[in-house]
């Protein structure tokens, strides 16, 4: 009878400690840059990333309307990944509208594309947190 409680409480723990390595968190990171509004959120599955994606919001409520026509026909997800740095090469699913003169552009990122460099530097979302804090973002980590 020992022996059966006491196998138990092993795989008690057990199943405890492998669902701590292997628990979902989400950091949410905020910016605004000369009006535009950017939001990027980066999934973690334990230390690993396993989603990331971008939002862009810009108020165009003082634009008139032949500007906000102008704004309707660039290619501002062609101009964002240029901006990317290092995550150039994993953004995709891009997409823009204006509607209600307010710009928005969202974007995924392909996780086997983000470089072993960027990986390195956000190991643990404590340590993508801080990277994207040094860079001007404000990150709040839910766990």
């Amino acid at each position: 009878m020992k022996k059966g409680i006491l196998f138990s409480v092993a795989v008690v723990c057990l199943l405890l400690l492998a669902g701590c390595g292997n628990s979902k968190s989400k950091l949410n990171c905020k910016m605004t840059v000369s009006g535009v509004d950017i939001d990027l959120n980066v999934g973690f599955t334990g230390n690993n990333i396993d989603a990331m994606d971008l939002k862009y919001y810009m108020d165009l409520s003082s634009y008139s309307d032949i500007q906000v026509d102008a704004i309707k026909k660039q290619d501002f997800c062609n101009s964002v990944k240029n901006v990317m740095g290092d995550l150039k090469e994993s953004f995709s699913n891009c997409k823009q509208n204006v509607e209600d003169k307010k710009l928005s552009v969202t974007a995924d990122f392909d996780i086997d594309k983000i470089s072993d460099d960027k990986k390195k530097k956000m190991q643990s979302p404590d340590d993508a947190k801080n990277d994207l804090e040094k860079t001007g973002y404000k990150c709040t980590l839910e766990k």
